[in-house]
C-alpha cells in the first residue's frame, strides 16, 4: 500500500499553487506581495511571459526586492511562478540517491518535499466512511548557507519560507474533499538539517546544505464515492 500513499502525497504537492500576486509599488526593483509563501532571497522567479527574475531580499507577506535575471529590465507586476517543490520519497539512502541522480544543480531541485518511508496506516472496514488514515513525516527544505549564515539567518532565509511551503501542502490537502481536515499537526524546525556528533561535526542526512521543517500529520482518506463536507482550512 505504500505505492498508492506515495501517489496520493505526490498528487497534493502536483495540485498546489506554486503562484503569488505582485503588484509593482512604482520603483524599478520592488512589488508589494500580500503573499511571498516560499519565496526567498537568490531564488528565481519567473512572471507569466516566463521572464526571470533573482529575488534580492524578502520582507514576508509584504514585499519583494528582485532584479532581472536578464538582460531586458522589466518590472515584476502580476502573477509570479515560484520554483517547483522537487518531490521525493523513500528511507535515508533512497532519498539521498536520488538526491544525486537527479542532478548536479541544487538550486534547480529545491526546494525539496520528502516523504519519509516507511509509513504507518490503518484501513477501515466496510461500515466506515474512512478508506485509510495514514502517518505521515514529510520534510520541507531548502539549500543554506553554512558558510556565511548565523544561526538566525538559517531561519530567517531558510526555515521560515518552508514553513510556509508545508502549510501551503496542508491547505492544498484540506482542499480536496477525498481527505479529512488536518486541523492539527506537528512541526520541527531545522536551522541545519543534518545529524550533530558528540565532537560537533555536522553530517549532512542529504548531501546538500540545508535548512528546513519536518512535519508529522496524520491524513485520512474518505472511500470513493463519500459525500464529506469540509468545514476549515489551515490559514
Amino acid at each position: 500500500m505504500t505505492d498508492e500513499v506515495t501517489n496520493i502525497v505526490r498528487q497534493i504537492v502536483s495540485a498546489m499553487d506554486k503562484t503569488i500576486e505582485v503588484k509593482w509599488n512604482g520603483t524599478s526593483t520592488a512589488s508589494f506581495a500580500c503573499q511571498t509563501k516560499w519565496a526567498r532571497k537568490g531564488k528565481i522567479v519567473t512572471d507569466k511571459d516566463a521572464l526571470k527574475y533573482i529575488i534580492q531580499s524578502i520582507t514576508p507577506n509584504e514585499l519583494v526586492d528582485y532584479q532581472p535575471a536578464q538582460t531586458v529590465s522589466n518590472i515584476l507586476d502580476g502573477v509570479v511562478n515560484l520554483p517547483v517543490p522537487f518531490f521525493m520519497t523513500g528511507t535515508k539512502m533512497a532519498a539521498n540517491k536520488e538526491w544525486l541522480i537527479s542532478g548536479s544543480d541544487v538550486v534547480l531541485k529545491t526546494p525539496i518535499i520528502w516523504l519519509l518511508e516507511t509509513i504507518q496506516e490503518t484501513r477501515f472496514g466496510k461500515g466506515d466512511s474512512r478508506e485509510a488514515e495514514y502517518q505521515l513525516r514529510l520534510f520541507f527544505l531548502d539549500e543554506t548557507n553554512v558558510v556565511d549564515y548565523r544561526t538566525e539567518d538559517h531561519r530567517d532565509e531558510v526555515v521560515v519560507p518552508m514553513q510556509e511551503l508545508a502549510k501551503e501542502f496542508i491547505r492544498t490537502a484540506n482542499a480536496d474533499k477525498r481527505f479529512k481536515t488536518v486541523d492539527q499537526y506537528t512541526m520541527k524546525t531545522f536551522s541545519r538539517f543534518g545529524v550533530e556528533r558528540d565532537n560537533g561535526v555536522f553530517q549532512n542526512i542529504l548531501d546538500a546544505n540545508l535548512s528546513g521543517v519536518e512535519v508529522t500529520i496524520s491524513l485520512t482518506k474518505y472511500k470513493d464515492g463519500c459525500t464529506c463536507f469540509k468545514y476549515n482550512i489551515l490559514n
